[in-house]
């Protein structure tokens, strides 16, 4: 892997991902399918499809007003021009992945194999994610639009 960090958005898995949400005619729809294989998937989850339920929530949480500091600019770009309150069912399903990556997935191996200062702020940044997705649920049920 050529990039790679702790935030959600500092590894290529994540960044390859994100091309297809900006290219995407329904860009919900990408966010909604990283979400669902990984809460769904009945195999390990591997390192890619972690990455990329890790960034699809991270995009919730940011269009709901709840973006974390280290948001590269390209995607800050992105998130303001793409607003939405998600509901409350995409809220647990993003929790639900990130609970997921972060107890089982080949990530948390990868991360747990780190040095304790690195998978500790992995950790604090999982937990942070959470929080801010936690925070970002609405009672405006708009739908992300293209």
């Amino acid at each position: 892997m050529g990039a790679w960090g702790a935030a959600s958005f500092e590894n290529d898995a994540a960044g390859d991902w994100f091309l297809l949400v900006e290219e995407a005619v329904d860009p919900g729809a990408v966010i909604a399918s990283a979400l669902d294989y990984a809460v769904g998937a009945a195999d390990h989850l591997e390192l890619d499809a972690s990455c990329e339920a890790i960034a699809a929530a991270e995009l919730f949480a940011s269009c709901a007003g709840q973006a974390p500091a280290r948001l590269p600019d390209r995607v800050r770009r992105w998130v303001d021009a793409n607003p939405h309150r998600p509901h409350d069912s995409e809220i647990e399903q993003a929790v639900d992945a990130v609970s997921r990556v972060r107890a089982e997935s080949e990530l948390r191996e990868v991360w747990g194999e780190a040095d304790g200062g690195q998978k500790n702020e992995w950790l604090r940044e999982i937990g942070d994610l959470i929080a801010r997705l936690r925070r970002s649920g609405a009672v405006d049920r708009a739908t992300l639009s293209p």
